[in-house]
């Protein structure tokens, strides 16, 4: 069956993306748009100006932005207020257009988590359960992949020994099973692929 845009970005792996400010983890909005557009090459996002073409909406004390992302024929809509660094509001005879334009790139990357890209962020968590699982999946398929590839050497002749030293040198661990991260698993697996039989002269 195939994946909803939702489940495709819900379960797309953020955490290499994500920064720190101050205790805020956020997605910068250029990372955002760049994993949108890698997924889905035809998205657009549209800037929902006021009926007098201003880039911001006001109802005379603050004001707000609107940003529509288009993604295969669904739209989703989302509002943020135009806030200083405190996020507070500001007064509508100090905005700026620098001030409109920080909101407007905030307001794209919370559109974005409608469409699932980074929506756990809103909850206090860097990744979603369903990303969560895809992330242990990958690195179960991984680390199946180094067993598969121990098998062969064993069979060609390669010494257990050897096979665990090369294990060791790049994940610090003997153990395949104690191998914490896919990055570190596909290493092992180009290392163990390296592996030759010694013969005596």
């Amino acid at each position: 069956m195939e994946k909803s845009v939702f489940q495709i970005l819900n379960e797309y792996d953020i955490t290499e993306h994500l920064k720190k400010k101050d205790k805020i983890v956020y997605l910068p909005w250029s990372k955002a748009w760049m994993i949108v557009k890698s997924l889905f090459p035809s998205a657009k996002f549209t800037i929902n100006k006021a009926a007098d073409g201003c880039i911001y909406h006001t109802d005379g004390k603050t004001a707000w932005v609107e940003v529509s992302i288009t993604i295969n024929d669904q739209t989703e809509t989302e509002s943020l207020a135009v806030m200083d660094f405190r996020n507070k509001s500001i007064p509508i005879d100090t905005i700026t257009s620098a001030d409109a334009e920080k909101s407007i790139k905030r307001c794209l990357v919370k559109c974005a988590a409608l469409h699932g890209l980074g929506l756990s962020l809103w909850t206090g968590e860097e990744l979603s359960s369903a990303a969560r699982k895809k992330k242990e999946d990958d690195l179960d398929d991984v680390k199946q992949e180094i067993l598969s590839v121990v098998a062969g050497k064993l069979e060609a002749g390669v010494s257990k020994d050897t096979i665990y030293k090369a294990i060791e040198s790049v994940a610090g661990v003997k153990n395949p099973n104690a191998i914490k991260d896919i990055a570190t698993a596909q290493k092992v697996v180009e290392q163990i692929k390296k592996l030759e039989v010694k013969h005596n002269a």
